[in-house]
């Protein structure tokens, strides 16, 4: 607080040194001259069509700790995009998707990023709004490692459905496997095993999540270990083998950008403008990815987790972050006149049905809901960028 105090004290004691300074001049008949050092600098917009909010305002930004969608918020915040355009972000850290719901009913947080855990549980419980598309997991953001002499590894590749995988029936069946439940990582384990004819109840799941599963694993606990984000491709996984990832399995899952209800019902066009500068600021990912991975070990290191640019690198490169044209696509419908993004929540809800995770009700229940998945941020996006 005395700092805070000290600093009023001193702005206000430059302001009347420079109102001093101008009657003096104006009081020798001298104009003033703009000292251009003493201007805000012009902050130059990837899409220089962007407007500014009339009202400044600050949101609170849900992120899920480790993992690659907040990284445009990091960006347009690093870059000042997000401020040029009045929006103050206060990043809230949550470790998974059904904590960062259950967050959401205190009004702890405006809008944010988050799995297909968290989508679901709050589609289902909290009537959360799914806007956009973060991120694609399409490029081993998820996945599990064995060690070189498990059976899994020395059963090679393609013995299952999909070539890529490693293993058999019977060198997954009984495995301990440590894994994030009702996460995405979980969803591809399920893939996974159903891909050799196997469900969860044939293997042994220990529940930790990514950064907890991998510690336990590289200390020699687990058969298998689970991983998600950067870990997957960390220096530490240099002598053990990857059998199974989201890109071999083809999950189709993503990453969402999502609103609370009160909050997108009372600050819906702050929402988004945030979404506007974060969408533009994914185009600007995929065309400087070398710099973009930078950030994203800055963004780690302050999160508290180490990691390298080149790892990084790999993980942007491989999983893509979704420009307009992507987000346009994707609120459109399907030839069953289904939004293809709500569809994509159903196509994973039908597997979290068949692992037991849900109900075939509850499934009902998204599939019957008309106010969750909403393109009106796209479309107000498109409508002000359109070529």
């Amino acid at each position: 607080m005395k700092k805070r105090t000290f600093l009023k004290k001193a702005a206000a004691g430059v302001a009347l040194l420079s109102l001093m300074l101008n009657l003096a001049a104006c009081g020798s008949g001298e104009p003033v001259a703009n000292d251009p050092a003493q201007q805000p600098e012009k902050v130059e917009m990837p899409w220089p069509d962007v407007k500014p909010l009339e009202t400044p305002v600050t949101l609170n930004v849900a992120l899920l700790a480790n993992t690659t969608p907040h990284l445009p918020t990091y960006i347009a915040q690093q870059k000042g995009w997000l401020s040029a355009v009045g929006i103050e972000v206060n990043p809230v850290v949550f470790k998974n998707g059904p904590s960062m719901t259950e967050a959401m009913g205190s009004g702890a947080w405006d809008c944010g990023s988050t799995g297909i855990g968290g989508v679901i549980t709050g589609v289902l419980n909290q009537d959360m709004k799914v806007l956009a598309v973060a991120a694609r997991d399409e490029g081993g953001f998820q996945a599990f490692f064995a060690r070189p002499d498990n059976p899994i590894v020395k059963a090679g590749k393609g013995n299952g459905k999909v070539p890529e995988l490693y293993g058999t029936a019977d060198t997954w069946r009984g495995q301990e496997i440590l894994c994030a439940v009702g996460t995405t990582n979980q969803f591809l384990l399920y893939k996974t095993l159903d891909n050799f004819g196997l469900t969860l109840d044939d293997v042994n799941v220990v529940n930790m999540d990514s950064s907890a599963a991998n510690t336990a694993f590289l200390s020699g606990q687990g058969d298998v270990g689970g991983v998600s984000g950067p870990i997957v491709f960390s220096d530490d996984k240099k002598d053990f083998v990857m059998v199974s990832s989201d890109a071999w399995a083809k999950t189709g899952i993503v990453t969402s950008f999502v609103a609370s209800p009160k909050s997108w019902s009372e600050k819906q066009e702050a929402i988004t403008k945030w979404l506007e500068v974060i969408v533009m600021t994914n185009e600007w990912i995929e065309q400087n990815r070398e710099e973009a991975a930078k950030y994203l070990t800055k963004m780690y290191e302050e999160d508290g987790y180490p990691s390298t640019d080149e790892a990084n690198l790999d993980l942007i490169t491989n999983n893509p972050f979704s420009g307009l044209d992507y987000q346009k696509d994707i609120i459109s419908s399907n030839e069953e006149g289904t939004m293809k993004m709500k569809q994509q929540t159903l196509d994973a809800l039908k597997g979290y049905v068949a692992m037991g995770n849900y109900t075939q009700e509850q499934y009902d229940s998204v599939a019957a809901s008309t106010s969750n998945f909403l393109p009106d941020a796209i479309e107000q996006i498109a409508a002000n960028h359109s070529k």
